[in-house]
């Protein structure tokens, strides 16, 4: 960089001592320069003797001289104008140069300038983002750091208190499964001890059959309530018993089932299941029961009694009449059996052979109403109205509840158009 101030000097201290000897030299040119006169040509003329020259012929060759001489000046005046127009332009040329040549630093230096001006801002500017990043860098690490650390420690308080929750939830849990197991065992307890005093009878007293319609809601609502309390097979029973004799026969039958899936060879089991098809009308699925009975417990005298009890509801008189017998060979001490035997033979008209199954019925039970009831039904199917009605009297005695039940019955149809019927309701005590 110190050269540079050294050459632009000499090269001024050049050009000025130029611009000084220019006038110098251009009068030289001039002067050393200078055009002869022109010459006059001479036509080739024969050589005569040289004439001698006049005074106006001197003249004119004088004046022609001048001119020549003056015409020679004009043109080193136009020579010298030439001259000095291109020395201006060469001197303009190089100021322009030694112009150029001094900006030409100044515009380095200020493009060197911006340059490093420019690179120093991308630094900066780089410098600042890489900062930046590596700052936000740091800032979410230490952030996920502490997120973490605060997730953890919220994660392990929650899974204590989940764990005391869950502890508190079991413990309430087998405290109610407890509460409810033992509010089962309760009211099955009070349904076996009903049922145990109805016997074999398909119809309970009014308040009995309130009691039999609380207790199997209970039961219910348990089984609803606590649907991991295990019901064995025997509390399935006997919640499908109560609820037969409270007359909620699709209920009973879903109990009566649930107890033999559990103990499928459960006499009871199929002995209520095919009596409660029979109360809802379905005869012949009562029949199918009673015979799976029979093929499991041949030796079981109600299923040879269901089955023609069903067969009886199907009016197969016929039919019903060997199951009946099975039925009072396996034990004839049961009065329903020849109950039962009687109002089918009473069906088929032989009314001694009915009489005398009625009668052995109530030497075994005097206090049976229904065996009353189909005694008189005998009666009214003879023309005989007087032990009829005295055979209805005994049987409304004991149940004076069938009342409704016997002005709706088709047998006695005829009888009610009697006087006899009549004055058994108008002096009736019932």
């Amino acid at each position: 960089m110190r050269t540079k101030p050294f050459i632009i000097s000499t090269l001024a201290v050049s050009l000025l001592s130029l611009r000084l000897a220019a006038p110098t030299s251009a009068q030289s040119f001039a002067q050393t320069e200078a055009l002869p006169p022109p010459e006059i040509p001479s036509s080739p003329l024969p050589a005569p003797e040289p004439a001698p020259i006049l005074p106006a012929q001197q003249e004119t060759i004088q004046r022609l001289i001048e001119a020549e001489i003056a015409g020679s000046q004009q043109l080193t005046d136009r020579v010298d104008d030439k001259v000095r127009d291109h020395f201006e332009l060469t001197m303009n040329l190089l100021n322009l140069l030694i112009t150029l040549l001094i900006a030409i630093p100044i515009g380095t230096g200020f493009v060197f300038w911006w340059l490093r001006q420019s690179v120093i801002d991308r630094l900066v500017s780089d410098i600042r983002r890489q900062f930046q990043q590596e700052n936000e860098q740091i800032v979410k690490q230490q952030l996920e750091e502490t997120v973490t650390a605060r997730l953890q420690s919220q994660i392990v308080l929650f899974e204590a208190e989940l764990d005391q929750l869950r502890a508190d939830f079991e413990q309430r849990l087998h405290h109610l499964y407890q509460d409810a197991e033992k509010e089962k065992e309760l009211t099955v307890r009070e349904l076996g001890q009903i049922l145990a005093a109805v016997g074999q009878n398909d119809t309970v007293p009014a308040p009995v059959g309130y009691r039999l319609q609380e207790l199997t809601g209970r039961l219910k609502s348990i089984k609803t309530d606590s649907p991991n309390l295990t019901f064995s097979a025997s509390d399935s029973l006997k919640t499908a018993e109560a609820l037969y004799l409270a007359q909620q026969y699709d209920e009973a039958v879903a109990f009566y089932r649930e107890a033999l899936a559990l103990e499928p060879d459960s006499a009871k089991g199929w002995q209520g299941l095919a009596k409660t098809l029979r109360q809802m009308g379905h005869p012949s699925e009562a029949v199918t029961a009673n015979e799976e009975l029979i093929r499991r417990h041949p030796q079981n005298p109600w299923g040879w009694f269901g089955k023609g009890y069903a067969l009886a509801d199907m009016r197969q008189y016929e039919a019903a009449l060997p199951a009946y017998d099975a039925a009072i060979q396996l034990e004839p001490s049961r009065s329903t059996f020849w109950k039962q035997k009687g109002y089918a033979l009473t069906r088929l008209r032989r009314y001694d052979e009915a009489l005398d199954c009625f009668d052995k019925a109530l030497r075994l039970n005097p206090d049976s109403a229904g065996t009353y009831y189909a005694k008189a039904d005998c009666y009214a199917a003879q023309q005989q109205p007087e032990l009829a009605v005295d055979h209805l009297k005994e049987a409304l005695r004991r149940r004076p509840d069938w009342q409704v039940r016997l002005k709706a019955d088709p047998d006695f149809e005829a009888l009610r158009r009697s006087e006899l019927f009549g004055r058994m309701f108008s002096h009736s005590t019932y």
